[in-house]
């Protein structure tokens, strides 16, 4: 078992309220004596402590309650002599046990801290912590060990929370499909704000998002002002597209939550909500604001500039998108296709509004870009071609020069050297198919080579109109 796994539960067991004292006063004081004697740090503090534990050598609980003032110093040694008086005077002391494990947890000695968890289940049947701790050491080991831990727990223990314990469990190691179907089984109703936080979370981080809304709709009206149950069910509400309830969530989340600190993440949903919803001009206010926040070459600002491309291509400013994007190449780690695409896009459709030579220079900064893409991405090179071509297409409309032949060849070639494809590339190698047969019939005057592709073209699509009638 990994030392941080120990850490973390020697963590939970060293906070966790100390064993039931036995009802005397005196007893009470003597550990708040204990307390104040090892924070003191004297030279001899153990001395004092054991002159207190004279008063109480038959007393295991109190022993006990010595035991865990040491083991919150990870004073080990110390705890665990503690640990075996409180057992030497009473076997059937579970909190004795249970000391003793949380000790051999500080160690790192899992396998010894299972065999006093377990002690304690078997000596103090109706004590909860020694099923809980047991439960929490095999959790990743032995997911069936601890399981059936849980359950003799549940037999013995009828009322106690053992399906939230359970999740708790898998929580912690790192379980979360498990969680979730404990949770599941668990009354929402009796959860506190943090396990339903905890539920709510596994759910958006399996991606379960359609469960995230009906179960984060229903936390936001138990906990009202809950920022992560608000948060967490505008994050999937976006994942799922239905901005108009992301939105509302949002607007929970950051006016009518408590104690809220906006996230980068907070404002990368709001983004995307606002841009899913065409506000163009609040996504630019939120990934600007974004842009401007997030530090320096990390993947938010990158995502900010993204989408503020995206909402300026929108909004159908084209100069502007490429303003954006040429920013945002200046800074991402890599480029993928699809950042390439849009990018051409915005050059594209720039072209198409502009005339004369300003339309010129923006479709070849388009072919420029496809260009490049198919040098950087060879799975994207067919793609590349075919954005060419077309490219191509818009400078030479009625195709006397020729532009686009060289860019629909490569795409024929790229295509059918596969041996098979997709709707996708059936769709395209038709198309270039299409131009090569007007390109002969129309501008070279070549019928024979002209009605070859339109017998390729009715070999993939029968149908195909044109192309029958040139065969007729």
């Amino acid at each position: 078992m990994k030392a941080l796994k120990y850490f973390l539960i020697g963590a939970m067991v060293t906070v966790t309220a100390a064993p039931a004292m036995a009802q005397k006063i005196d007893s009470q004081t003597a550990i708040a004596n204990v307390k104040s004697i090892l924070a003191s740090n004297a030279p001899d503090k153990d001395k004092q402590v054991t002159n207190i534990a004279k008063a109480f050598k038959k007393d295991a609980k109190t022993l006990t309650a010595i035991g865990r003032e040491y083991l919150s110093l990870r004073n080990y040694d110390k705890a665990k002599e503690y640990g075996d008086m409180a057992v030497a005077k009473n076997k059937n002391c579970g909190d004795a046990y249970i000391l003793l494990g949380d000790v051999a947890v500080g160690k790192n000695e899992g396998g010894e801290a299972a065999v006093y968890y377990q002690q304690a289940m078997y000596m103090d049947k109706t004590n909860p912590e020694g099923y809980r701790r047991y439960a929490y050491v095999m959790a990743t080991s032995s997911p069936e060990a601890s399981a059936q831990a849980l359950e003799e727990l549940r037999n013995n223990l009828p009322d106690y929370p053992v399906d939230l314990i359970a999740a708790e469990i898998y929580d912690n190691a790192g379980k979360k499909k498990e969680a979730i179907a404990y949770y599941e089984k668990a009354d929402r109703n009796k959860m506190k704000d943090y396990e339903f936080v905890n539920y709510l979370s596994d759910l958006f981080f399996t991606g379960d998002y359609n469960k995230c809304v009906e179960v984060g709709t229903w936390g936001a009206k138990k906990f009202p002002r809950n920022g992560a149950v608000n948060r967490l069910t505008f994050y999937s509400f976006t994942e799922k597209k239905d901005y108009d309830k992301a939105l509302y969530y949002a607007n929970r989340l950051f006016n009518e939550s408590d104690s809220v600190k906006v996230l980068p993440f907070d404002l990368q949903y709001y983004g995307h909500a606002a841009l899913g919803n065409k506000d163009y001009d609040k996504a630019l206010e939120v990934f600007n604001k974004l842009y401007e926040h997030a530090d320096a070459n990390s993947d938010a600002k990158e995502d900010a500039l993204k989408n503020m491309a995206d909402a300026f291509i929108q909004k159908e400013d084209y100069r502007s998108a490429i303003d954006t994007y040429k920013k945002y190449k200046s800074i991402a780690k890599r480029m993928s296709a699809t950042d390439y695409a849009s990018y051409g896009q915005a050059h594209m459709l720039l072209g198409q509004s502009l005339s004369g030579d300003e339309k010129v220079a923006a479709l070849k900064d388009a072919d420029a870009v496809y260009a490049e893409l198919a040098e950087v991405n060879p799975n994207a090179i067919e793609y590349a071609y075919y954005q060419r071509a077309r490219v191509a297409g818009l400078l030479d409309p009625t195709s006397k020069e020729g532009l686009s032949k060289p860019h629909y060849d490569k795409v024929i070639e790229i295509i059918t050297s596969r041996g098979d494809f997709d709707s996708v590339s059936k769709s395209r190698l038709v198309q270039a198919y299409h131009y090569n047969m007007a390109y002969y019939l129309l501008i070279k005057k070549d019928t024979p080579t002209a009605k070859s592709y339109a017998s390729k073209i009715l070999a993939l699509d029968p149908d195909y109109a044109p192309a029958k009638q040139l065969m007729k």
